[in-house]
């Protein structure tokens, strides 16, 4: 076979094995940029420069990523990828904040000296490994779900990687992060929850606490409520908006990144929603605005008077703050400390429970499949099942005249959960 003419690449012998390079451009010092095939027969490495070459007289081989880094690779994929992807709304800016983040704390710190090119399944299986031995700034062992996420967010890059044809493979792939322990959900039982309202009405915040209840808001929802979100007279509350935490540059000694209070897009699509109030919210709502108006003339700055629920300042609450206003509530209640979100859990139990179907409460809680409702709080379903079998057999004995002797169970039929 002829001599391959310039610019059509060279092939050769590597270890026993047929290899090729052609040069597909050149870098910002002037040196060649080489992309390398190989093959079992001189015949394949052939083809396979031509295909390359193809590539490169089309223009989509501009330069070669060999000797680039993990690290190199990542800072690439944040300002060029990723800002696409946002720019194009193919990923929410507190999605891809979220994504840089640990890319940062998880990913570049362990994998950023490998080349790219070079990375194995061996690399990410020490890795995870690492992962799971290390503890987080607050001294815990990182959660199997954030170990989950990580690996998740490196296989996303990877395969950003792979369409631009940085890599042939996507070794994420390859190695599974391992299994994630969901944590438990633990809604109030009747006696908690009664406690808790006979303490609230004290509380600066009792109308942010019941709303939670009342309608299962997510804690963001709830704090980025705005006061023209609710109509007092048709006693319905607009979702439109959430409050969240945006990182910036600034570092924290623990290295994280700081952060500053946004208001954002909800959730998901179906998170933005109507919901109707009970008469008890609508009028503990209205006493807070009320409250609020009292508070707003003796202050000397008020900054958001549009705002529901705030500071005494009139900005916004700090949703690592409103954690600890809970807690304290839960102390003066006597009874345990439980995350703002279990009230969440606790809306969507108390629903189930008197009777509400599965589509309700799923757009009351704003979930976008029924599935995550339904998967969320089977738990609660199987009691509701117990209470339709009590209900059931009161009907059918009833018609035959029949009692029952054995108790019924659990719960007389027909008793919903109460308070």
């Amino acid at each position: 076979m002829g001599k391959r003419g310039h610019g059509e690449g060279t092939v050769y012998r590597n270890r026993g094995k047929w290899a090729g390079a052609l040069t597909v451009g050149f870098n910002a010092a002037g040196e060649q940029q080489r992309r390398y095939v190989s093959g079992a027969t001189r015949r394949d490495v052939l083809d396979k420069l031509d295909e390359l070459r193809r590539q490169r007289d089309a223009g989509h081989l501009i330069t070669s990523t060999r000797g680039m880094t993990v690290e190199e690779y990542f800072a690439d994929w944040a300002v060029g990828t990723i800002a696409h992807q946002v720019a194009i709304g193919d990923l929410r800016e507190s999605t891809a904040d979220n994504y840089l983040d640990i890319a940062d704390r998880l990913i570049v710190p362990y994998l950023g000296r490998h080349r790219l090119e070079e990375l194995k399944p061996v690399h990410l299986r020490e890795w995870l490994a690492t992962l799971r031995g290390t503890t987080n700034s607050r001294g815990r062992p990182f959660a199997s779900r954030t170990v989950q996420l990580a690996h998740a967010i490196l296989r996303r890059a990877l395969n950003d990687a792979l369409r631009d044809e940085l890599v042939t493979r996507n070794v994420a792939l390859l190695v599974k992060s391992g299994r994630v322990t969901s944590p438990t959900i633990a809604p109030l039982r009747p006696e908690e929850l009664k406690a808790l309202l006979a303490e609230a009405p004290n509380d600066r915040l009792h109308a942010l606490w019941l709303l939670l209840v009342s309608l299962g808001l997510r804690r963001g929802e709830a704090l980025g409520l705005h006061w023209d979100d609710i109509d007092f007279e048709a006693r319905t509350l607009s979702v439109r908006r959430s409050l969240q935490r945006r990182r910036t540059q600034e570092r924290t000694p623990s290295g994280r990144r700081r952060g500053h209070l946004v208001e954002v897009e909800t959730k998901t699509a179906a998170s933005v929603r109507k919901v109707a109030l009970p008469d008890v919210l609508v009028e503990v709502l209205l006493r807070h605005r009320e409250q609020q108006s009292v508070e707003r003339a003796s202050a000397d700055v008020w900054v958001e008077p549009q705002l529901v629920f705030t500071t005494h300042l009139g900005t916004w609450l700090d949703p690592q703050n409103v954690y600890g206003f809970w807690h304290d509530l839960c102390d003066r209640a006597g009874v345990r400390r439980c995350r703002p979100h279990d009230l969440r859990h606790t809306a969507a139990s108390v629903l189930l429970m008197q009777g509400a179907d599965m589509r309700t409460v799923m757009e009351v809680l704003g979930h976008s499949r029924m599935a995550t409702t339904s998967d969320l709080y089977t738990h609660v379903l199987d009691e509701v099942k117990v209470d339709a079998a009590h209900r059931m057999d009161a009907f059918i004995r009833g018609l035959a005249g029949e009692r029952r002797t054995d108790g019924g169970g659990s719960r007389p039929a027909g008793q919903r959960w109460s308070l």
